[in-house]
């Protein structure tokens, strides 16, 4: 250790400078602040780079559909038995098929969406899936993430759900009910820091 005004060495447990006499307590005060800080600026202005376009892809998230995406299929299921057992097998009126459809549709078509609808995250792109019969696949860079827009509900922010929304070729799409959306605006926020983190945890885990 050297004494900051004279340059002299002195020793660690010194508080003042046996040579010159300055207070060595004050410069260790006052340095270590400046320590810290240095620190903390190199700490915030830490970058992250995605993977080379070259670089093999991995998959890194699955965002999973929250179980509010069947809420209407639960909730309609015990009436549509009812009303087949009770109406329907009685009556075989065109009417009544009528009825049976309109019950069934909104009972068939969440649970289908809830098992085809995908949001995958890979070290490349966020590969999103959406529809049924002829549904729409889009890719979209990891370094245009951004271009998703996460909300959420005063209901959704209770139960823990959100929507993703965002434009593609002029179409707006959305893409409802996702569980735990602050994960997905956390890989939005940073997708670089993302990739870099989950390649360090796959890294670490035990084969």
């Amino acid at each position: 250790m050297f004494c900051p005004n004279c340059g002299k060495q002195i020793k660690d447990y010194d508080n003042f400078c046996r040579y010159c006499g300055t207070d060595l307590r004050n410069e260790v005060q006052i340095s270590e602040p400046v320590r810290h800080a240095e620190t903390q600026e190199h700490t915030d202005k830490e970058e992250y780079k995605l993977p080379a376009d070259d670089a093999e892809e991995f998959v890194l998230y699955d965002v999973k559909k929250h179980w509010m995406a069947l809420f209407w299929p639960v909730i309609l299921t015990p009436v549509f038995f009812i009303y087949f057992w009770t109406v329907f097998l009685n009556t075989h009126s065109f009417f009544s098929w009528v009825i049976v459809l309109l019950l069934l549709l909104p009972i068939i078509y969440p649970v289908l969406r809830y098992n085809s609808d995908k949001i995958i995250i890979t070290t490349k792109y966020a590969h999103i899936k959406l529809g049924v019969l002829n549904p729409e696949e889009i890719d979209i860079p990891l370094k245009k993430l951004d271009m998703l827009e996460v909300s959420q509900t005063a209901m959704g922010r209770m139960l823990d759900y959100g929507m993703v929304s965002f434009s593609h070729k002029s179409e707006r799409f959305d893409y409802g009910y996702i569980k735990a959306p602050e994960e997905l605006q956390y890989i939005i926020d940073n997708p670089a820091r993302f990739v870099h983190e989950a390649m360090e945890e796959e890294s670490s885990s035990p084969v």
